[in-house]
């Protein structure tokens, strides 16, 4: 994954959660049902709603954003 170098803080925590949440639902062979209808936008959507709910990025909140969005340990 490459990220665009000069981002904020915050762009940086969108963009990453975004990207993991989108690799995830492409990598999972059964990715939660909430996430398969997602497209572009709503995944841009997805990153602005968990840099608000989870802060900025960590591995502790990308896990917690996974969770969220039901994905399971398998």
């Amino acid at each position: 994954m490459t990220v665009t170098s000069g981002l904020d803080e915050t762009e940086w925590s969108v963009t990453l959660y975004h990207e993991v949440l989108e690799a995830m639902t492409v990598a999972c062979s059964q990715p939660p049902e909430g996430v398969l209808v997602f497209n572009e936008a709503d995944f841009e959507r997805a990153g602005y709603a968990a840099h608000q709910r989870f802060g900025p990025v960590s591995p502790d909140s990308l896990n917690r954003m996974l969770q969220f969005y039901e994905f399971r340990e398998e």
